[in-house]
């Protein structure tokens, strides 16, 4: 019977994203739009640095469904923002016009996502992704 060793902690961030120099002092749909655009171009970076890393097969998996959930969002939130689709269909999407809002919530499951630990094939877990 094979015994697992218990994993090392890293402390080192294994990627990062940038985004906070960007933000502004007044919200506006153009801000949203911008963030919007910057999130899933860095967001699909990681996504092809984790597929061709040392993370176990598992995580990969994950953290490809993840990311791609992700950029999805703030791709659809991009489209709201710059009026790709238009104020009249914001019904059938059930979006209220509070960008920020919806914004922030993509932006905390984000943050989550980058808090989490991920395991390497050299038994280390190291915590995924700095969000600066």
């Amino acid at each position: 019977m094979e015994t697992k060793t218990k994993p090392t902690i890293s402390n080192n961030w294994r990627y990062k994203i940038s985004i906070k120099d960007k933000f502004q002092d007044e919200t506006t749909a153009e801000l949203i739009a911008e963030l919007s655009e910057s999130m899933p171009k860095q967001l699909s970076e990681i996504k092809k640095q984790v597929a061709n890393s040392t993370l176990v097969e598992d995580e990969k998996s994950d953290l490809d469904n993840e990311l791609e959930e992700l950029v999805g969002h703030f791709d659809f939130l991009k489209e709201l923002a710059n009026g790709t689709i238009t104020e009249d269909e914001w019904g059938d999407y059930s979006f209220d016009g509070d960008f920020e809002q919806w914004f922030n919530d993509y932006l905390t499951q984000t943050y989550d996502l980058g808090d989490r630990r991920v395991l390497n094939k050299h038994n280390v877990l190291e915590k995924f992704m700095w969000i600066e």
